[in-house]
């Protein structure tokens, strides 16, 4: 046999054995390339975070579900491990919910009426049925760690790309082709795509929305509006106007009565209170809705609904694609 043929086999063997050895640890559950590790105890977010890094490397990270099927994963581990809550790795940043990276998160599970603050020093917990909960950093709860089955590589440092000035990041990253899932229609202003739902109420929207890995829509702008508005529209191309609060659409606007401001389903900001109707908000226990048109013809508008256990006409599901 040739040295050369000789190493070629070694070669292979030698790859071969290096790509089935890749292992997690043992004590450790494997899911999706990641590497999962309870501690058995309890303590704050951020001492879970720095014990999560001190025992499993710099890349360790508290437990991040990026999708519906990892988020019942790590349910598992939960109900299998756990006291009730075990810590997230999102935390409240004053007005909205953002990982270690600073980004909100791209799939949620919260439940309903959660996250109840996004003041600074909340955290976000997995309970052992799966759904999400704000809860003060200092708390005592469970940890799971997570980290990379292969640590990633440090990318290298581009210094002759020049984004567009005035613009979010996703409009250059996404020119070429559309991010969003079939179904669902992209927003590039907002790096957000949008998909409507029909005859449903406000929390059954609310629940199908997150199940998508969305929320109900937040608005910030008159474009934004009518671009929903226009997706309602699209729906339904025999629209008749009956003007009532049930034929609009329903987005994720509510009133928190203990802090005395309004907020979005997806922790961002509410800054758009030009987009109110004349003489809205008219109640502040209702839920926020897109008014399709009625007879005064205040299309794209914002008002206060009741949809919180009649049905209606349509809700706006809204998920980022950062």
């Amino acid at each position: 046999m040739s040295q050369n043929l000789i190493f070629v086999i070694s070669l292979i063997a030698s790859v071969f054995y290096c790509t089935n050895a890749l292992t997690c640890p043992t004590g450790t559950k494997i899911y999706n390339a990641k590497c999962y590790a309870a501690l058995g105890m309890d303590m704050t977010r951020d001492n879970a975070l720095a014990y999560c890094r001190k025992t499993y490397g710099p890349y360790a990270r508290l437990t991040t579900p990026l999708t519906y099927a990892e988020n019942n994963f790590v349910t598992e581990q939960v109900q299998l491990h756990a006291n009730w809550h075990t810590w997230l790795e999102y935390v409240a940043d004053g007005t909205y919910i953002v990982g270690d990276d600073g980004k909100p998160p791209i799939y949620t599970n919260f439940a309903v009426g959660e996250p109840f603050s996004v003041n600074v020093g909340y955290c976000i917990t997995i309970g052992m049925n799966g759904y999400w909960y704000a809860q003060p950093c200092p708390d005592s709860h469970s940890v799971l760690c997570e980290f990379d089955l292969v640590p990633p590589t440090p990318k290298p440092v581009l210094t002759t790309t020049v984004k567009p000035s005035g613009f979010p990041s996703c409009v250059q990253k996404y020119l070429n082709f559309v991010p969003c899932q079939s179904g669902w229609e992209y927003y590039p202003p907002t790096c957000a795509c949008f998909k409507i739902i029909s005859n449903t109420t406000y929390y059954n929207a609310m629940n199908t929305c997150r199940s998508m890995g969305g929320t109900l829509a937040s608005v910030h702008n008159a474009g934004e509006a009518a671009f929903i508005n226009r997706l309602g529209v699209q729906a339904n191309s025999y629209w008749v106007s009956t003007a009532t609060a049930r034929d609009n659409i329903i987005i994720g606007l509510t009133y928190n009565s203990d802090r005395g401001y309004f907020q979005w389903d997806d922790s961002t900001v509410f800054d758009y209170a030009q987009g109110f109707a004349p003489a809205e908000p008219a109640d502040y226990t209702s839920q926020g809705q897109i008014i399709l048109n009625n007879p005064m013809g205040y299309a794209t508008y914002m008002r206060m609904g009741n949809c919180a256990y009649q049905t209606c006409r349509y809700a706006a599901c809204k998920r980022y694609v950062y």
